[in-house]
């Protein structure tokens, strides 16, 4: 028995294995085997039995499934033969019997060739009784006369031709009965037509003097119309000449009075702001003379003495600074 499956490879036979219950009956011995194994999982060695039992469980699938697709491969490369066996014999049978049967395949080509002329010319023949038979106002299906003996065909287009002479005669007395009466209408139409014409200038006189007498009510309205209006405009200028110089006079009025308004205001509005400027300035005064005298003691600032470059130039640069702001300040001052 191998030591890493739970099946012998040398004892599984495949014409058993792979058909019927022979894998039923592999797979259960198997199954039995490995499920009559009883676990320990207490110690190394009963651990390692069941794992070592697991391994032989997928060496037996691996097994099975190897002997499986070797058997497949073997069986594909026999059927690849085979199949090329039968093409061989496929292709030289289906020549072969091309080759016998030719002779006859010959003649019934010659024999259909005859039969298609012998058709088509029966056509023709049955294509012109269709047309003669249909030319005497006889229209049969054309399998009907195709299957007429000669007699028969005969005996018809004779029927046809005596009852299509008949026809033509009572033809020719209906048409002259018809252009009888046609003639009849036609001069009874031309004399309705020419008192039709009478009729319609009779009318078109009459339209015309009635038009002629609208146009001259018309015109003369129009001319009525084109006076009235042209009063009513000329007073209607007059009086927008007279409103437009009305409303200029009250434009220039009001506006001389606007403007001498704007000016008193204006005046009295310069002289209150003046005197409270003035006023301002006054109660103001005392404020401006401290803020310059306030600039001038800055101004009058003694300078210490100092030795170092950076001293002079602290010193130098707050004298500056003083100056400035005593220049600020005296503007202020001076706005204010």
């Amino acid at each position: 028995m191998s030591e890493t499956a739970l099946v012998v490879a040398e004892k599984l036979d495949v014409a058993v294995l792979f058909t019927g219950d022979g894998m039923d009956r592999i797979l259960k011995e198997i199954e039995t085997k490995a499920m009559a194994h009883v676990p320990d999982i207490s110690t190394d060695t009963g651990r390692d039995d069941i794992k070592s039992l697991a391994h032989k469980v997928a060496r037996s699938k691996t097994l099975i499934d190897d002997l499986g697709k070797d058997t497949v491969s073997e069986w594909k490369k026999k059927a690849k033969a085979i199949d090329e066996h039968r093409k061989t014999a496929r292709d030289f049978l289906d020549n072969l019997k091309v080759k016998v049967r030719q002779p006859l395949t010959d003649w019934e080509a010659i024999e259909a060739e005859k039969k298609a002329e012998e058709d088509a010319r029966q056509k023709v023949i049955i294509d012109n009784r269709v047309l003669s038979l249909s030319q005497g106002n006889c229209n049969l299906p054309w399998m009907e006369v195709a299957t007429m003996t000669d007699e028969e065909y005969t005996a018809k287009l004779n029927s046809v031709e005596a009852t299509c002479l008949a026809e033509i005669e009572k033809q020719k007395a209906e048409e002259a009965g018809r252009k009888a009466e046609s003639d009849r209408l036609e001069k009874v139409r031309v004399e309705q037509e020419a008192e039709a014409k009478r009729l319609a200038e009779v009318q078109r006189k009459i339209d015309e003097q009635e038009r002629k007498s609208r146009e001259e009510i018309a015109e003369a309205g129009a001319k009525i119309e084109a006076e009235k209006k042209a009063l009513e405009d000329e007073k209607r200028r007059d009086q927008e000449c007279k409103d437009r110089e009305a409303f200029e006079l009250r434009v220039k009025a009001d506006a001389a009075i606007a403007a001498e308004k704007d000016r008193q205001e204006r005046e009295a509005w310069e002289a209150k702001e003046k005197a409270e400027k003035h006023k301002r300035k006054l109660a103001l005064r005392p404020d401006c003379d401290k803020l310059n005298d306030y600039a001038n003691s800055l101004l009058s600032l003694v300078e210490p003495e100092v030795d170092s470059a950076e001293a002079k130039a602290v010193m130098s640069w707050a004298v500056k600074e003083l100056n400035d702001l005593a220049g600020c300040i005296k503007i202020k001052a001076s706005d204010l």
